[in-house]
């Protein structure tokens, strides 16, 4: 699994990048939108149409910044000539952040509950940061597989931990002095470790074969003028690529074969 680590870093000229207050060329921090474009990247190119994606936790826009479509004035963003459509899902979902990026279309929805994607069927469904805020993050992934095309990849990413360590630490997080607190999705609080182990068993399980599974970064200190080298970036993505589950976070890409 080292193959992403001469990947070009497209991206990291987009704006939502220039315009963060990282200040640096290759902030390690914005590679958890780097994981998914480029596997979008690649998997157009070996389907040769335009793709289709939902994204899960919307939040501020910034994967659908990532992608790196063309300004088209006051802040506004066309989606990329390579993205069909790109629907998202949140709990909340902010209209200008919608209009900003061209999302296509968007449902507010608690993805923990049952809720409508209108019968479509997507290429990608990608969760960034989503699953350590959930309470059956593997529920989610499953029924959420169930709107894939042939062929289509599920694309995560979340802190990680060794195995180890994971299952104690994940009670802890949902330990009871703060369940009065764990009642609302609008709290955002860690409820679930996502281990490279786990992720191995969720594809086991459900019948998905592991495209990627890779940790990050060995140190991530936004602003140090190492963020300004490409090798800097490769340096953290091989320590990821070597030991995943002290890479600090963890991505994949699951696809329903």
């Amino acid at each position: 699994m080292f193959k992403h680590v001469a990947w070009p870093l497209n991206g990291f000229d987009s704006d939502v990048v220039t315009q963060s207050k990282a200040g640096t060329r290759y902030p390690i921090r914005f590679l958890r939108y780097w994981f998914p474009r480029l596997i979008l990247e690649n998997m157009y190119a070996e389907k040769g149409r335009p793709l289709a994606v939902l994204e899960i936790g919307v939040g501020d826009g910034r994967m659908a910044g990532f992608l790196g479509g063309e300004k088209i004035s006051d802040g506004r963003y066309k989606l990329p000539s390579w993205i069909e459509r790109w629907d998202g899902v949140d709990v909340v979902v902010s209209r200008d952040t919608l209009e900003r990026y061209s999302y296509t279309d968007y449902i507010e929805a608690d993805i923990e509950r049952p809720f409508d994607l209108k019968g479509r069927r997507y290429d990608a469904i990608v969760m960034i940061h989503v699953l350590e805020h959930l309470f059956d993050p593997d529920g989610a992934m499953l029924r959420l597989s169930e709107s894939l095309k042939e062929g289509g990849v599920i694309i995560g990413g979340s802190p990680t931990m060794p195995y180890v360590l994971a299952a104690p630490h994940e009670r802890w997080l949902r330990r009871s002095k703060f369940r009065d607190k764990l009642e609302t999705v609008t709290v955002h609080r860690h409820l679930s470790v996502i281990s490279p182990g786990r992720i191995k068993r969720f594809a086991r399980r459900s019948g998905l074969s592991i495209d990627l599974l890779a940790g990050t970064f060995f140190c991530r200190w936004t602003g140090i003028g190492l963020e300004n080298t490409a090798s800097w970036a490769r340096a953290n993505l091989l320590w990821g690529a070597a030991v995943p589950s002290l890479g600090g976070e963890i991505y994949f890409s699951l696809q329903r074969t």
